[in-house]
């Protein structure tokens, strides 16, 4: 029972978590409320699946918010200046994150590059360029893409995340590249030793990443209904933030899909909370972040207990 509590822990966190946040507020629990939260979290949800994969190989990424800026500019670019069908334009924006994705775990994997500098590197080469093409202004997207961000529906972007988290939770359950994600991060020298192609596994965990990234920047950009070289920032801390709050470890090797979302999920709980309560900007930020402390804490040693976790 004790390794069922700590391995599915964030799960049970976020339905204690809301259970005491409509408790204490009866319009937390309304529809309207809770669609508004699940509706906020689809990107950052999508984020955190590819942040995911980099942190069970052992890395990090800093760029996924620079990388989703690029990419929703060059989406906008191409609808406004180009006039490129909707498609064309989503994907344009999605290989840009690929691209972005592919140079870091080249960098990580070839160059031996930490991923911490490696990334903070490209977090700042993305965000300048996406200010440079987008020359520091909005760019305003049509309407033909604006269904991606939920204009003609909430549940558009909610399907869409749900079926990103499900594609990638198989793929780490029963691949072998999901297994082998798990075995870099866990062992990269046992890994390596038992024909694992650890090189490859790393700069295919940073390409997925920057696929996701650049993804759900387009999602972002339609759901504001502009794109922005200023756009997704803070992203990064959150993406690893609802990782960590997940089950993921730092360390590497551990971390699951749907740990991930309920940690994204937490933390827009959170912020609605506060939001409701009409609390400042400068106190959510306190009380979000001494929750998440505490609640990775909890985690933490309820994992160490039941024998989940590695010291």
């Amino acid at each position: 029972m004790n390794r069922f509590l700590a391995k599915h822990s964030p799960l049970l966190i976020l339905a204690a978590l809301c259970i005491v946040m409509a408790f204490l507020l009866p319009a937390f629990s309304t529809p309207r409320n809770v669609t508004s939260v699940v509706y906020r979290t689809s990107v950052v949800g999508i984020v955190a699946v590819g942040q995911l994969l980099v942190i069970i190989v052992g890395g990090i990424d800093l760029s996924v918010g620079s990388v989703a800026a690029l990419s929703g500019v060059i989406a906008g670019l191409a609808l406004r200046d180009y006039h490129t069908p909707v498609a064309v334009a989503i994907v344009l924006g999605s290989m840009t994150g690929l691209l972005c994705g592919a140079v870091n775990g080249l960098l990580v994997s070839k160059g031996r590059i930490p991923s911490f500098i490696a990334t903070l590197g490209m977090m700042m080469a993305a965000r300048g360029a996406a200010l440079l093409l987008s020359k520091a202004q909005h760019i305003t997207l049509d309407e033909g893409i604006r269904f991606l961000g939920g204009m003609r529906g909430w549940w558009i972007p909610v399907a869409i995340t749900i079926a990103i988290a499900v594609v990638f939770a198989v793929i780490l359950v029963f691949t072998r590249f999901g297994r082998s994600l798990y075995a870099t991060g866990g062992n990269p020298t046992g890994a390596r030793l038992s024909g694992v192609p650890v090189d490859r596994v790393r700069t295919g965990a940073f390409a997925l990443c920057g696929l996701l990234a650049g993804f759900a920047g387009v999602m972002l950009g339609s759901r504001l209904g502009t794109a922005d070289g200023t756009a997704a920032e803070g992203m990064e801390l959150d993406s690893i933030s609802a990782c960590v709050m997940g089950g993921a470890s730092l360390m590497g090797g551990e971390g699951g899909v749907a740990g991930s979302l309920a940690g994204a999920l937490i933390m827009n709980v959170m912020v609605n909370f506060c939001n409701l309560k009409g609390y400042d900007s400068q106190w959510q930020k306190i009380l979000i972040g001494a929750l998440i402390v505490l609640l990775v804490l909890y985690d933490t040693s309820r994992k160490r207990k039941a024998g989940l976790l590695r010291d």
